[in-house]
């Protein structure tokens, strides 16, 4: 148990006002630190509510003292092992990431647009799960189309990637302390990478970008597709059709906070001629969509994405867009039972329409 991690903690309170599950629930990171170093072993998890944490980092990002509070959490769960009653979805994504480790060969899929064989080229493009949340998921919103149109805003951008047949990449079951699982699926991944020849990674999925970068070490340079299609409308090699909408954003916490990636998104929004609108709580003080590594999809969750759909509302935006397909699919699912909230997409999915729209090409004219 890596209690060194939070030796330096000295229950100042800070965390408990940053906290998201702290406005649904009476638990904060100081309850849970004082919980494991006052509990007996056998107690630890299950007094001091570890497995509650959204480990968005929003602590971190607050405390006074840099304490790394979510990696001793995850040094807690991975002591503990899985616990199959915290899961989301009745555990079936856990299944099939186990299902994954087991076979030879790598998700097979199929997108629109062009891509490179494999071996050739120094792009590659990784759409992570999104056909298994197609499968899953009923929650009104195509998760395929984040792979068509993630692939056609890369040759719009003057970029034919290989299309790599990874697993997992092993987010959920990191997370859920399950750190045998993810260090198979990671071997296998970055086995296959090395093998592709690429140069650079292109991944639209927050949490792939933060596993790959964070968890793994690759000797390729790893991007969002934010950043690709960014620099290439700032050269030129991209124009994009502006359908004149009002927009806000969403951070996720795998891109924001864990990564500091903010801008990248915001700037292809304004360059395509969006107006972009922010957030109460935005970039840093991001509120998390209230799901995390697949756990705990509950009514406290429930209550912090109302809260965040009603933050999201009160800018005036006709859409709220994201960069992280979770987050798609937990705002999104809310609206099943309140169909007139704001509807959420993925940045590449509201970019790939806009490039299918045939509007007039937008010429910017600097930040909105």
């Amino acid at each position: 148990m890596r209690t060194e991690l939070v030796r330096l903690c000295y229950q100042c309170g800070v965390c408990v006002a940053a906290c998201p599950v702290r406005k649904v629930k009476n638990l904060s990171p100081r309850s849970i630190i004082y919980g494991v170093l006052t509990a007996s072993p056998g107690e630890k998890l299950e007094r001091c509510g570890a497995w509650d944490c959204l480990l968005c980092n929003e602590c971190l990002e607050a405390c006074p003292q840099s304490v790394d509070f979510p990696s001793f959490v995850l040094s807690l769960r991975e002591d503990a092992g899985v616990r199959k009653e915290v899961l989301a979805h009745r555990g079936i994504f856990t299944e099939i990431a186990e299902l994954m480790a087991l076979l030879d060969n790598g998700i097979a899929m199929s997108f629109a647009g062009e891509t490179s064989n494999f071996g050739e080229g120094e792009y590659g493009y990784f759409p992570g799960c999104l056909d298994f949340f197609d499968l899953f998921m009923d929650v009104d919103a195509n998760f395929h189309e984040i792979g068509d149109a993630s692939i056609k805003l890369l040759n719009a951008a003057g970029i034919k990637p290989q299309l790599l047949s990874l697993k997992c990449c092993g987010h959920d079951v990191l997370y859920q302390g399950n750190k045998e699982l993810f260090e198979t699926l990671k071997a296998f991944n970055a086995q296959k990478i090395k093998e592709s020849g690429v140069k650079k990674l292109v991944v639209s999925c927050a949490e792939c970008l933060h596993t790959f970068k964070k968890y793994y070490e690759l000797d390729v340079e790893v991007l969002h597709i934010s950043e690709v299609l960014s620099d290439a409308l700032k050269s030129g090699a991209l124009e994009l059709r502006s359908a004149g909408r009002i927009v806000t954003y969403h951070d996720p916490c795998s891109l924001g906070r864990h990564l500091g990636i903010y801008d990248a998104p915001r700037e292809v929004l304004r360059m395509c001629g969006v107006k972009l609108v922010e957030m109460e709580h935005s970039r840093e003080r991001a509120q998390c969509c209230g799901v995390s590594g697949m756990m705990s999809c509950n009514d406290f969750a429930k209550a912090l994405r109302l809260l965040r759909l009603e933050e999201a509302e009160a800018t005036g935006a006709e859409v709220l867009v994201t960069t992280c397909p979770k987050c798609v699919a937990h705002l999104n699912c809310l609206r099943r039972e309140m169909p007139e909230k704001i509807e959420t997409l993925d940045l590449t999915v509201f970019l790939g329409r806009l490039l299918d729209s045939g509007e007039q090409v937008y010429q910017d004219s600097g930040e909105q």
